[in-house]
């Protein structure tokens, strides 16, 4: 690792906060006019992996994707370029916590998110989902996109009460060949579709079914689905369907329990027809 601070292009690299499979993430700022500074997050292709062309790709086409979303449920990304050949993006820091990390708080202290708050939660996420699978090109046909990673780790909380969903990273469209073209699975197992799960081609209604699960877990106050063996965990995604929320979650009122529950069919045509439909239900 560079030591820190570190000169990054325009930008200063002061603090690495994050790393994946194929980008780390660090707390940077940029310099602007009479020697302004703005914070941004800096998400680059790690150093290891910088001379695959398939890391390439799917940046290139994490930043077509991110660089065209402008909605205040989602995480902008404002900026795309290369700095010693290795791609970067430069994206709006929320300055409060990921879901995850705010459900171990809460369960750590033997407590459960408040039904109110989780719904808030699900209601804003599901909004930038829909105007994600909503977007047009310049020519106004359907884009198609879909992010196929929507967990906790993915929904950002601010301070200030901002719900914003991010990491376009293996999201697809109509017109971008995506892994999963190859029978590839990608993205994390607990929060999959069971059509995702199996490796099928998937559509806006497997997004729906994602957050489906983070809603579950966040009224039942329970994790699903985290068998160590990859394997044994992605065939329990495909074959074992969640029970009704209101067996784990009784107080939960009948409204969004039936919400939640069809949010989670196993037969993407039993669910939610769109991501609107369920902001709206919400």
């Amino acid at each position: 690792m560079p030591a820190l601070p570190q000169t990054f292009g325009r930008y200063t690299l002061t603090q690495r906060i994050g790393e994946g499979g194929m980008a780390e993430v660090y707390l940077a700022e940029a310099v602007v006019a009479e020697g302004l500074k703005k914070r941004v997050v800096i998400k680059k292709i790690r150093a290891d992996v910088a001379d695959q062309p398939e890391f390439h790709r799917m940046f290139v086409a994490e930043a077509e994707i991110a660089l065209g979303l402008n909605h205040a449920n989602i995480v902008q990304v404002f900026d795309f370029g290369q700095v010693h050949g290795g791609f970067f993006l430069a994206m709006e820091l929320v300055e409060g916590v990921d879901l995850m990390r705010l459900m171990h708080l809460v369960h750590e202290r033997g407590e459960r998110l408040p039904i109110v708050v989780a719904a808030y939660v699900a209601h804003q996420a599901v909004a930038g989902l829909a105007y994600a699978h909503g977007k047009r090109d310049d020519f106004g046909r359907p884009l198609g996109i879909v992010h196929r990673d929507i967990s906790p780790h993915n929904i950002m909380l601010s301070l200030a009460g901002t719900v914003k969903i991010l990491d376009f990273g293996i999201a697809r469209t109509h017109t971008r060949v995506r892994p999963e073209d190859d029978g590839t699975i990608q993205g994390k197992i607990a929060y999959m579709s069971p059509e995702q799960a199996a490796g099928r081609t998937v559509d806006a209604r497997s997004d729906i079914y994602s957050l489906g699960v983070v809603l579950w877990e966040l009224l039942a106050g329970e994790l699903v689905f985290r068998d160590t063996d990859r394997m044994k965990a992605l065939e329990q995604v495909r074959t074992r369907p969640l029970p009704p929320i209101r067996r784990l979650a009784p107080a939960v009122p009948d409204e969004l329990a039936a919400i939640v529950d069809r949010a989670l069919a196993r037969e993407p045509g039993e669910r939610w027809d769109s991501a609107r439909a369920l902001q709206s239900a919400l």
